[in-house]
């Protein structure tokens, strides 16, 4: 119903900011990192999605599409409301999570604050299949960068970094076009 909202950061709280938008201000619930994002007296255009339940209405608010289609496929899985999802989204990047999830990674899912071991095994079993281990990383790589920068970002990522940390480490690393996927693995955590 409500794809995206555009307007002015009004104030930004421990779970939700107020975005002013046409003299009206609208409470939107958001993950922290997205949270981290926003500052007070911005411009901003996050997309949206209105959740309704038979007591509320409620407003929730991502920085990216991929973070909202990740959102909208946790939500599918049993036993996973709106609030541990945007709570799972708050411990882990959109495409962190698909990676998890491809990679059938429980020990990454079940660190998150608010999801156990029988919780992640769940999230990973109902989401099985549906998620392929790339598709949320787009964007994250330059054109330039090869297949073994790719893999190496995966493998940062299953082993628990975010895509961006991933991708700043690889980017500190000198001389990495003359290394292997291995090498420049040790490399980015050593650094």
């Amino acid at each position: 119903m409500l794809s995206y909202i555009k307007g002015t950061v009004a104030s930004i709280g421990a779970a939700s900011a107020v975005i002013d938008c046409n003299n009206m201000g609208y409470e939107i619930i958001a993950s922290s990192k997205c949270l981290d994002t926003l500052n007070v007296g911005a411009e901003i255009k996050l997309q949206t999605l209105l959740v309704v339940r038979e007591d509320s209405l409620t407003l929730y608010g991502f920085c990216d599409a991929a973070e909202k289609e990740m959102f909208s496929m946790l939500t599918t899985v049993s036993g996973i409301g709106p609030k541990l999802a945007i709570a799972v989204l708050g411990g882990i990047d959109a495409a962190a999570l698909a990676n998890c999830i491809a990679s059938q990674n429980t020990a990454a899912l079940s660190g998150i604050k608010g999801v156990g071991k029988k919780t992640a095994e769940r999230i990973l079993l109902e989401l099985k299949g549906k998620i392929k281990a790339d598709s949320m990383v787009v964007g994250h790589l330059s054109a330039t960068e090869g297949s073994t920068d790719e893999d190496a970002v995966l493998a940062l990522m299953s082993l628990g970094y975010s895509s961006s940390e991933a991708t700043s480490a690889l980017s500190r690393i000198e001389g990495k076009e003359r290394m292997t996927t291995e090498e420049i693995i040790v490399a980015a955590l050593r650094s």
